[in-house]
């Protein structure tokens, strides 16, 4: 038996299924990631086999761009990304099929957790879903990545927050259309959400963050993040020679999926961290623009953020889960500049331990306002107890084992044979 690992999305998507299937791996169980092609060295780099989706992600970034308007507001994100899964749904089910056999195990996020059951269904195994933040129903604000929404009234927020879980899954629809006709099964009765509470349900974030609400159903195991073993990528010659030779710099970075700001945003970053007084790394718009930019700004590309937070002064992010836990355990301070979906309430969580300001929306950020933002996590009067409580809050989420966790719930429901 095997476990195949689904990661239907960007980065943040792919990074944790990989670190999973590596630990896997480590102990003795056949693990396979499904990733699209462009992922596929990340896919695999903790040990893991990799089944390669012939997919890319540039048609959402295309979409982003084109429907600005759309991209904005969450219902929009959500026609976008649905009909992303569409385009990609046909490749996804070619290396899911590829990648699975009988018996197998099939975990997907909340985009493939409705495929992975289809899949599992029609090969006799089991299948899970992988959260990486609050999404379930639950009364409980501080649980739920929708809490912005929430009023005083539990009833109202249980529905509310019910019907949001409804939507998310239906998302991987077009995966779960595919699939079904692929192996010969009928359509669907019934909203995949609710498929999917008949399956474990794996939350894996730090309770810290995303802390686990007393409401949540047996069948829902909140087991923490999913971080990289430590020590497992070392940065490259350039970007540590940048490093060395002056102040450390602040990271500003928003996501693989954030709007483009092509190289025009290399500019808009020299002039904020001019005002601020701070140099700056950032991701790089394209491969041609890696290295050292206008100002003091250098841009990366595929780096460990693991081993590149640590060295900087702070954390500047869209709010992605991935990058939220990252900026945690990082021990620097970190803020959120999110333009949608959970960031916000990441962004919103960050301020609540007080490891940072309150997050700004993306679509606020000019130069000016961008240096003020630096300037308040790093140099302002509130800056020495940002630090002192991320150093605080880094070391306990360091201590938490989220991969150990999550496959001993693995284990308790019969997911992989314990050892």
């Amino acid at each position: 038996m095997a476990v195949v690992l689904i990661g239907l999305g960007s980065r943040g998507d792919v990074q944790p299924m990989a670190v999973l299937g590596g630990e896997l791996v480590r102990r003795g169980v056949r693990a396979r990631v499904v990733a699209l092609e462009e992922y596929a060295g990340l896919a695999g780099r903790y040990g893991a086999e990799v089944v390669p989706v012939r997919a890319t992600l540039q048609s959402a970034l295309e979409g982003a761009a084109r429907h600005r308007h759309l991209a904005g507001t969450p219902a929009g994100q959500g026609w976008l990304l649905r009909r992303w899964v569409r385009e990609v749904s046909r490749p996804f089910v070619d290396a899911t099929l590829q990648a699975a056999g009988p018996g197998d195990s099939l975990l997907g996020g909340v985009l493939a957790a409705g495929g992975a059951a289809v899949a599992a269904e029609a090969l006799g195994g089991r299948s899970a879903t992988v959260l990486f933040t609050g999404q379930l129903p639950t009364s409980y604000a501080e649980s739920h990545c929708f809490n912005r929404w929430f009023r005083p009234w539990d009833a109202y927020n249980r529905w509310g927050t019910a019907l949001s879980w409804r939507v998310a899954a239906a998302l991987g629809d077009p995966l779960v259309a595919e699939l079904r006709s692929r192996v010969g099964l009928p359509p669907r009765q019934g909203p995949t959400s609710e498929a999917l509470d008949r399956h474990p349900i794996l939350v894996a974030a730090s309770p810290t963050l995303v802390p686990p609400p007393p409401d949540r159903p047996p069948t829902v195991h909140h087991t923490g993040f999913l971080a990289p073993p430590d020590g497992e990528a070392t940065l490259p010659e350039g970007l540590m020679s940048f490093l060395s030779s002056g102040e450390p710099p602040v990271y500003v970075g928003a996501g693989s999926l954030a709007p483009s700001t092509g190289e025009g945003g290399l500019e808009f970053l020299a002039e904020a961290g001019r005002r601020a007084g701070r140099r700056i790394v950032t991701i790089a718009p394209s491969p041609a623009h890696v290295g050292a930019g206008p100002g003091e700004v250098y841009a990366v590309s595929d780096v460990s953020f693991e081993q590149l937070f640590p060295r900087t002064a702070g954390v500047i992010h869209h709010g992605g889960a991935g990058s939220a836990h990252t900026g945690l355990r990082s021990g620097r301070p970190s803020v959120a500049v999110p333009f949608g979906v959970d960031q916000p309430y990441h962004g919103g969580r960050l301020a609540a331990l007080g490891v940072g300001p309150a997050p700004v929306p993306f679509g606020s950020l000019g130069p000016q306002r961008l240096a003020r933002l630096i300037s308040d996590l790093v140099d302002g009067p509130e800056a020495p107890r940002y630090r002192d409580r991320a150093r605080e809050v880094g070391a306990t989420v360091r201590e938490e084992d989220g991969v150990g966790r999550t496959i001993e719930a693995m284990e308790r429901v019969g997911l992989i044979g314990s050892p």
